[in-house]
């Protein structure tokens, strides 16, 4: 294969619960991922060796810092790959989002790599492999629109409900550190028990395909949005005001970006106008799935 293009899509997690702190060190979650359309584009083509990695955006690094560098470099070391690769990453995902964009381009490199050189590794290798990279990567590799993660985030199960929903993201400037986010974490005095976190999951992918927003925005829930408000005050302000008038609104992951949920993309598109033009905000309109 001579050359590839992959899209690499963003996520939102329309529930995200945080159960306790792993022998690890780590975090125990069970969250609701949801693929929608906003995506980076990243271009490949074999060359004799190494890896050559472009950026369109100037405040990513293209060294071996970059987990789409890690990817491949990963994958070289993993088959004894001898051949190297080029790549253009054409981003447009936000950096520190909360929408898993840098995890996604890491999964799209690790599946380009296993498709151009014909390695025959399985999905759920691959899977493995990006376990290496992030807790999200397992999660774009299984390329399912909808998926609950659990442990760390990267033990997915394919949800099997389909939605036609569109959403409106709304960007705060400058991201959030995820690490900064989880140190501010404090547990509830009185955590929902895993029956029922299991349970609302299930009914929140059950209204989704019902298309029943104001039932759906009830089974929302996001354990890193007090934490994410003490280092960000700000998210918490706009979703209030977001919620004013679009109650089916919550942050993704662990901030900043916030998501509305409309039920076509006209809705989607006007929310974005609307909420442009009265906070002065970035927006985006798409689709989910």
């Amino acid at each position: 294969m001579k050359s590839l293009t992959l899209e690499a899509p963003a996520k939102i997690n329309l529930s995200l619960c945080v159960l306790g702190k792993r022998p690890d060190g780590y975090h125990e979650l069970y969250t609701v991922f949801q693929r929608i359309s906003l995506a980076d584009r990243l271009s490949f083509r074999p060359i004799k060796s190494g890896i050559m990695l472009r950026c369109s955006h100037p405040g990513l690094p293209a060294d071996s810092s970059n987990l789409v560098y890690k990817a491949c470099r990963l994958i070289q070391r993993h088959t004894g790959l001898s051949q190297g690769i080029e790549i253009m990453l054409e981003k447009r995902i936000p950096l520190a989002s909360g929408l898993g964009g840098g995890s996604s381009d890491a999964a799209s490199a690790l599946v380009a790599m296993n498709q151009i050189f014909r390695l025959g590794l399985r999905k759920d290798e691959l899977m493995n492999l990006g376990r290496q990279l992030g807790a999200d990567v397992p999660f774009f590799i299984l390329d399912a629109p909808q998926a609950i993660g659990k442990g760390r985030g990267d033990e997915m199960i394919t949800m099997d409900f389909a939605t036609k929903l569109s959403v409106c993201l709304t960007f705060l400037p400058e991201g959030v550190s995820t690490k900064s986010v989880y140190r501010h974490f404090q547990p509830a005095p009185n955590p929902p028990s895993l029956t029922k976190i299991t349970c609302d999951a299930t009914m929140l992918s059950v209204f989704l395909t019902a298309k029943d927003l104001p039932v759906i925005s009830a089974f929302f829930r996001n354990d890193l949005f007090k934490p994410a408000c003490r280092i960000k005050p700000a998210i918490g302000r706009v979703l209030s005001f977001l919620r004013s008038e679009w109650p089916c609104s919550a942050m993704s992951g662990s901030g900043p970006t916030l998501f509305t949920l409309a039920e076509n993309i006209k809705e989607a598109r006007s929310a974005a106008r609307k909420i442009s033009k009265s906070l002065g905000l970035m927006t985006w309109a798409g689709s989910m799935g």
